[in-house]
């Protein structure tokens, strides 16, 4: 690894780094202020039948399809459509990720042009707090619409030969990597070539556990360890320090543009240019200096990169080594085990707010882990360049160069299995507040500073001939005063201030999904599902939770057994039971009905191997915890329907003088039941995603909501919601959200008031 010059010690003698945090600021306030947006909100929108024309610039593979991205875009209009051979051009559109279910796909050269037919869409941002950023993933990759390719037809065979030369030496070495090693051919793809199709998504979360997510990017350190190897091995062979340099970094060039260019990649790149340019020069290297100027040059091609996690772990780490490190070194003089633990306690330390912002949880013992891995990454790195490289010739050979690394790769997962059975294995933390990550780097650089000045006085007060017998212990004082107010300011960011009662419905689509959060930390969830939303637990549902710092739902409601009220929950079943996520649910609560459902039996059954307790409730039953009561409404025992939405599980939530209703799929039938026992409420989760068959007059006029809100996609084909619903609604003086225009829906109880919240503008 390149290390800094120790004789820069003041950030007076770094311009660079105060021109780069200027730069920052400024982008931060032009997006803030929309002078230069960049994390716009986008609504979501159908997609619509066009055809685009551009040239192919990378490829990008998944398990069903692959992806191509398209650049020098132009949309073809629908009157005049573009042709390449008559040179009629249109308005350039931005680039374009276009998906192909045939991977013949990729046999057309980097820089051909092609036309294509299909579903043209804006990329979509998140729609829940805590969900995944997928606009602004594409937007550090400047790509702004996705399509789904229906038609390809090739209208000018051209190829950029060094993009395509590259591209072509990727696959020979993913595919010489399937032969040699191919039970570890998923992680050395990734590790060498950044090739992650091959992952598999349990192999993922088990890395995440052991907060070694790092190692199948290609970051600074793997650039920074080839590359020296590189310079190191040209010096062997008698070039000169500027030859040596020189080639170095052009290699580095090429194996961060067959790897994909990532921002961490493009970042360790621009450092490791400056630092053979300062060996070649005989000039002194500075670290911050580097980083500023290469965070600099990436700001300046796409602002985007501010908010991106890969930005700012990169950049975070290498500020821990550069000025946290060095601090953590003047209170506690350690020798080379001590070194590396500092050093790791140091990256560890730096990180926790950004891991807590965009991951929502820490993994506990990863610190420990990566004294493991860390050291023995380079033999793992070497053995599969080098076996990737000769099993493109000799399989046999191959193996035998890629066998130290295999045995290495099988002990990281070993170790990470191990964390993921030992408790605590992930807390979940939550996404902080501003604030609170201020705080928290606030009190760390407090820490430092009186840590030291401790470690100093202590030291002064000993005599010279007892100093170095004392030294030491005496150190531990100053490193006591920093752990003080490092835990201080960890538990402080890691709380999460919750002053009363949320109820937030969340934009799962075609589907429904609710949590209520209370202050004394408890949480439930009512139905979780969606027939538009692809894995809408794993990708809306837990992210959100998450987000909140929820790592246990104490009830888990089940109106009734539709797929788009229950296959969420089926999903965090099915992923707690794998062990991937530290989740727990408590007790799952289905309606009792006097006939067989098997939905309700296989649920059932996936929360008994969970050790989730299973209970069923009527109208008349009621869950009561600390200042909140679950009244069920419905189903009647002895009145039930043949319809299984007639049958739902109907709940009144009683807390204080707030009421809330929550009702399921029921419809007017149901509706004409359950009068006489319904009651002026506060809050109304609207039945049936807004159909025109429920929610009635009658209903209303015996509720007497204040606010409602109805979940439905924006897409869907069956009129959701019905638009006399919603006059209904209206014309009963209640105040109705849509989750397809707003996102989330939040609604905070307090007193006599009811405050909401929505995640997207409307």
């Amino acid at each position: 690894m390149i290390k800094p010059d120790k004789k820069i010690h003041c950030m007076g003698k770094r311009p660079m780094c105060w021109l780069c945090l200027l730069l920052m600021a400024g982008i931060w306030l032009g997006d803030l202020t929309g002078v230069m947006p960049i994390k716009s909100i986008s609504s979501s929108q159908p997609a619509q039948q066009a055809a685009v024309y551009g040239q192919i610039y990378q490829y990008y593979y998944s398990e069903n399809s692959v992806g191509i991205c398209l650049k020098n875009v132009y949309l073809e209009s629908q009157t005049n459509l573009y042709s390449h051979q008559t040179e009629k051009k249109t308005k350039p559109w931005g680039q374009t990720m276009v998906y192909m279910q045939e991977e013949s796909d990729t046999s057309l050269p980097l820089g051909t042009w092609i036309r294509v037919k299909g579903k043209l869409q804006a990329i979509e941002g998140p729609r829940n707090p805590g969900e995944f950023d997928g606009r602004l993933y594409y937007q550090t990759r400047k790509i702004d619409y996705r399509m789904s390719g229906q038609e390809l037809t090739v209208c000018k065979r051209q190829t950029w030969y060094l993009r395509e030369s590259l591209r072509q030496i990727r696959e020979a070495l993913v595919h010489s990597l399937k032969r040699a090693a191919p039970k570890q051919a998923g992680m050395f793809c990734a590790m060498i070539t950044g090739e992650k199709s091959l992952l598999k998504q349990e192999e993922k979360n088990l890395l995440a556990v052991g907060s070694l997510s790092h190692i199948i990017s290609i970051s600074g350190m793997h650039l920074s360890l080839l590359g020296m190897l590189c310079f190191h091995l040209l010096q062997r062979l008698r070039m000169s320090i500027l030859s040596a340099s020189v080639c170095s970094v052009m290699l580095m060039l090429f194996y961060g543009m067959l790897t994909g260019e990532s921002v961490s990649a493009m970042r360790a790149l621009g450092m490791f240019a400056l630092a053979m340019a300062a060996k070649a020069v005989g000039r002194s290297y500075d670290l911050l200096s580097a980083l500023a100027l290469s965070a600099i040059l990436l700001l300046l091609d796409n602002p985007a990169y501010l908010y991106y996690s890969g930005f700012l772990l990169s950049c975070g780490c290498i500020c821990a080594v550069g000025v946290l490190l060095p601090q953590m070194q003047a209170i506690l003089s350690l020798k080379k085990l001590g070194q590396a633990l500092l050093t790791g306690f140091a990256l560890q330390a730096a990180t926790l707010p950004l891991v807590a912002w965009f991951y929502c949880e820490i993994p506990l013992y990863g610190i420990w882990i990566n004294l493991l891995v860390i050291p023995t990454l380079a033999i793992v790195l070497v053995s599969g360049v080098l076996g990737a490289a000769v099993g493109i010739w000799q399989v046999s050979a191959a193996k035998i160069l890629l066998f130290p690394g295999c045995i290495l790769i099988q002990g990281y997962q070993f170790l990470c299995e191990l964390a993921r059975k030992l408790p605590g294995a992930v807390w979940i933390v939550g996404q902080p507040k501003k604030w609170q990550i201020l705080l928290y780097y606030g009190l760390l650089a407090a820490g430092c500073l009186l840590g030291k000045a401790a470690a100093k006085k202590a030291l002064k007060s000993e005599k010279k001939e007892t100093r170095q017998k004392e030294k030491i212990p005496r150190r531990l004082v100053g490193i006591a005063v920093f752990l003080i107010f490092w835990c201080a300011g960890t538990l402080l960011m890691c709380h999460r201030f919750r002053m009363c009662m949320e109820i937030t419905c969340l934009d799962v689509g075609q589907g429904d999904s609710a949590v209520v959060c209370t202050p004394q930390g408890e949480c439930y969830l009512i139905d979780g599902g969606s027939s538009s939303q692809k894995k809408v637990g794993q990708y809306r549902i837990l992210p959100f939770l998450k987000s909140q710092g929820v790592s246990q739902i104490d009830v888990a409601f089940v109106s009734h057994t539709d797929a788009d009220h229950i296959n969420g929950i089926e999903e965090l079943l099915q992923m707690i039971q794998t062990g991937q996520t530290s989740l727990r649910i408590d007790c799952l609560v289905l309606p009792r009905l006097s006939g067989k459902d098997e939905g309700q039996q296989r649920l059932a059954a996936l929360a008994r191997q969970d050790g989730t307790a299973v209970r069923y409730m009527k109208a008349g039953e009621q869950v009561t915890a600390d200042g909140i009561r679950w009244r069920a409404l419905s189903p009647l025992e002895n009145n039930q329907s043949d319809d299984i939405n007639e049958n739902s599980l109907v709940l009144l939530l009683e807390s204080g003088s707030f009421r809330g209703l929550f009702t399921g799929d029921i419809g007017e039938e149901q509706e004409e039941r359950l009068s006489g026992h319904l009651m002026d409420c506060d809050f109304l989760k609207v039945a049936h995603h807004g159909s025109r068959y429920s929610t009635g007059n009658r209903f209303l006029q015996e509720v007497r909501p204040k606010l409602a809100v109805a979940s439905a996609s924006a897409t869907n084909t069956y009129g959701h919601p019905h638009p006399d619903t919603l006059k209904r609604l209206k014309e009963n003086n209640c105040y109705v959200f849509l989750t397809k225009d707003s996102g989330a829906v939040t609604l905070k109880a307090e007193d006599e008031t009811v405050k909401v919240e929505t995640y997207l503008s409307d």
